[in-house]
């Protein structure tokens, strides 16, 4: 077993570090030609991706009578929706409830009549790795005119006909009656909300915010008198900021900063800025502290604290994050993570984000996450939980 545990940690960290899961193979796709062979379409349909797929599913999403394809990725993109635009085929489309087997009519085979070859389709739980199509069946019927028939093969070994359907209707079919009951279903751009689920807050900033609160891995520092410290929530809103004086980006934040400073006060914000210049370099750093005139707390932080820092960040990611500078942590009076800033250091942004995120419920965090317009259809996930990934993917011990 703990051979089994270790290989798979190597393996993920290939993954997340830029390994492709499946091979870096293309996405393919196949035409069924009469039920006699299959011909490779993959570049002519357009789905031909050189992403790592891990999931399909198929829907009419646009609701015009033929089926679409949802793509999900371990890579960037992770969902892909492909809309078929093909023209000139009818369908039918029929959606079972079960009453004497279950209610969704899973493992039922419907077969369309009136071919020379019947069209059958089966409902079924599940389409490859975490994905579901829908359970409504399409039956691509091209030019045919006229009623069209069906039989149920229920679970359970009973069969059953539907008399009636016709080219671009939609029905149940539910068992035991034998009759069709056709659905009218909603416009393609109705918005549908769940209930229960709230509507995203849109937000302005540009830092990545923590779906969670999620606690830092024990930091050590040097103040400029050489004096040891451990970073721990004090009460205060803190501004973690990571800089180094080779990086001129961190040196002009620095500076930003320090004009900013009646601002950042008044939003009650606590600034704490540390250098990663190392002994040899560390001159550099006491000099721009004095060029830029930085009355804010300053240090500079330890070596094993930025490599404890770096594998925190990539168990937060997927795919790990570059180490470059500035590098800044919106932290709450806890002393817990609750948004990343990469890069140029946005003032009115992080002083937005600190209003916004740090006396917030769970669940309106979790829901501000999604760094795209709408929201999770999941609950928060616990605290707890959250602590114990970040501390086994990291390898840091409790706090």
């Amino acid at each position: 077993m703990t051979q089994y545990g270790e290989a798979w940690a190597e393996l993920m960290a290939a993954v997340r570090n830029g390994a492709s899961w499946s091979g870096g193979e293309r996405n393919c796709c196949f035409l069924n030609v009469a039920g006699r062979r299959f011909v490779d379409v993959s570049s002519l349909s357009g789905i031909n991706f050189n992403d790592d797929g891990r999931a399909l599913a198929v829907c009419d999403w646009d609701r015009d009578g033929d089926q679409d394809i949802w793509l999900r990725n371990r890579s960037a993109p992770r969902l892909r929706l492909m809309i078929n635009q093909s023209s000139g085929g009818q369908s039918v489309f029929v959606r079972l409830e079960g009453v004497e087997c279950n209610r969704d009519g899973i493992g039922a085979v419907v077969q369309m009549l009136g071919q020379a070859e019947p069209l059958m389709r089966s409902v079924r739980a599940g389409e490859m790795f975490l994905s579901q199509s829908s359970k409504w069946l399409h039956f691509g019927i091209g030019k045919r005119d006229g009623v069209i028939d069906f039989t149920v093969h229920w679970p359970g070994g009973k069969s059953e006909q539907f008399h009636g359907a016709k080219a671009g209707g939609r029905y149940l079919l539910r068992q035991g009656e034998g009759a069709l009951h056709a659905v009218v279903p909603p416009a393609a751009d109705e918005k549908e909300r769940s209930p229960g689920v709230i509507a995203k807050v849109q937000r302005q900033g540009g830092g990545v915010v923590l779906p969670v609160a999620v606690p830092l891995p024990l930091l050590s520092f040097r103040d400029p008198a050489a004096k040891g410290h451990r970073l721990t929530g004090n009460g205060e809103i803190t501004l973690l900021v990571l800089w180094d004086s080779a990086s001129a980006v961190s040196t002009r934040g620095l500076a930003a900063l320090e004009q900013a400073r009646g601002k950042v006060r008044a939003a009650g914000l606590r600034v704490l800025a540390l250098a990663l210049n190392g002994i040899e370099d560390a001159g550099e750093a006491y000099e721009e502290i004095e060029n830029c005139r930085f009355g804010w707390e300053w240090g500079f932080l330890a070596q094993d604290s930025l490599r404890a820092l770096v594998r925190w960040q990539a168990a937060l990611f997927d795919r790990h994050p570059g180490h470059d500078v500035p590098l800044s942590l919106l932290l709450n009076a806890n002393g817990d993570c609750v948004a990343i800033y990469r890069g140029v250091i946005m003032i009115n942004d992080i002083l937005e984000d600190a209003g916004e995120l740090t006396g917030i419920d769970s669940l309106t965090r979790w829901h501000l996450a999604p760094p795209m317009s709408g929201t999770w259809f999941t609950n928060p996930v616990p605290d707890d939980f959250v602590r114990r990934v970040i501390q086994g993917s990291s390898g840091e011990k409790d706090r």
